[in-house]
């Protein structure tokens, strides 16, 4: 049942103008995200298959048709946290928003259907969903640095913002398992929102104590890194061993932090003013402290360990399986070992650790195109990902990926 304040009234003369240029808007959406469909539908029954095109059409459809209810039924909420007048316009954040709405639903279209590409139509095809989902999530940056940039931040651009991340982080992940590209397990993302939205209901509705839940920074990151994993899944890149070990590294603190929460709200877990518990303070210290120091140690060991395997089997006449496979898995001839040499003694002294790690992972990654590849690549690449999240922890030189991923970006600073 919905909110009093999320219904609309009709638009009639005694109403605000607001409402009806609200309600204008909302069918302008409409007319775009018809257009979408048609459009999209016309090239896909040319590119690839009549039946698959019609299947993609409904399915899109049936999505965009979500995505406006809930535009529909948020349209009262286009006010400002600090004014409660209704703004007239949706403003070009909200319709970027929108915008990512529309690329999620043409990316549900391919739902329970073969990849595109991979039995009829041209072979490109397949890069299709997974550039629809990039675009989105290059979209899902942007509109909230211009709703800060221009200061023009309303409370229906921060729900729908969330709406359509949930929808997305819904879609995708369903269509990269269905696709063998994510194990079974990482649907849990996707419907770890739902269930605790249906959490809260619940408990609305029973009339128990809900503890409002602050926003935190290392949550966004968090719900980042999973649309950059669902995003390269739906890419035909990576090997599925590489995907499963990402998944599994990084659904983990989105579970814990989902589980947390739900703990919070129901008064479970005491916390304070801060919403801290007394163990937060530990967990935190170990995990993006302590944890980092010791991966950055075994990365190095590691490394050095390859080095030292390389430099054993030259002198012997022979050359190292591990660094062969490396090296084969590198661009333009490209020796592995000096740029993981380099790599990894940065992340040592943690200068731009993030960044190094990912430049690890990635050229690991071209190595474990099976289970059975060297097991200290994959070790390799479980810290890198690990690194990935957490940060170099203590003892870091430089670390400007913070910024980056825990700061709002476009905030204007008062002076």
């Amino acid at each position: 049942m919905l909110k009093a304040e999320t219904i609309v009234p009709r638009c009639t003369d005694d109403n605000r103008t607001a409402w009806c240029r609200l309600q204008t808007a909302w069918w302008t959406a409409c007319y775009l995200s018809l257009l979408f469909i048609i459009a999209g539908f016309g090239w896909l029954y040319v590119v690839w298959q009549p039946l698959s095109a019609f299947q993609w059409m409904l399915q899109s459809a049936a999505i965009n048709a979500f995505m406006l209810w809930l535009l529909w039924t948020g349209l009262g909420k286009n006010r400002s946290r600090q004014n409660a007048v209704l703004h007239h316009t949706l403003g070009i954040a909200n319709w970027l928003t929108i915008g990512r709405g529309i690329l999620i639903a043409g990316l549900g279209g391919f739902l329970f259907q073969p990849p595109p590409g991979s039995t009829a139509g041209p072979n490109w095809l397949i890069w299709v969903p997974g550039a629809l989902y990039i675009t989105a999530a290059l979209m899902d940056y942007l509109d909230g640095y211009l709703a800060r940039a221009t200061q023009s931040e309303t409370q229906l651009g921060k729900w729908l913002d969330t709406q359509i991340d949930a929808l997305g982080l819904l879609v995708a992940p369903i269509l990269a398992i269905g696709h063998d590209r994510l194990p079974l397990y990482y649907i849990s993302v996707g419907l770890a929102y739902y269930i605790f939205q249906f959490v809260l209901w619940h408990r609305k509705k029973k009339n128990l104590t809900i503890i409002d839940i602050k926003p935190h920074p290392a949550k966004r990151m968090i719900a980042g890194f999973q649309m950059g994993l669902a995003a390269v899944a739906l890419l035909p890149i990576f090997p599925r061993p590489v995907m499963t070990v990402a998944a599994t590294i990084f659904m983990i603190p989105l579970l814990a932090g989902f589980i947390r929460d739900a703990l919070t709200i129901g008064s479970y877990k005491k916390v304070n003013h801060l919403q801290q518990t007394r163990w937060d303070r530990y967990i935190d210290f170990a995990s993006t402290k302590l944890l980092p120091v010791f991966l950055r140690l075994i990365v190095s060991a590691a490394v050095i360990f390859l080095i030292c395997d390389a430099a054993v089997a030259v002198a012997i006449g022979k050359q190292s399986v591990v660094v062969a496979a490396l090296n084969a898995s590198m661009p333009l001839g490209i020796p592995a070992l000096p740029i993981l040499a380099a790599t990894s003694l940065m992340m040592a002294l943690g200068f731009m650790a993030r960044s190094m790690s990912l430049l690890m992972a990635i050229m690991v990654s071209g190595t474990l195109t099976a289970w059975d590849s060297p097991f200290g690549l994959f070790v390799l690449l479980a810290c890198a990902l690990i690194l990935m999240l957490t940060g170099s922890g203590m003892y870091s030189l430089w670390q400007p990926e913070n910024k980056l991923l825990l700061e709002r970006q476009g905030k204007k600073v008062r002076l």
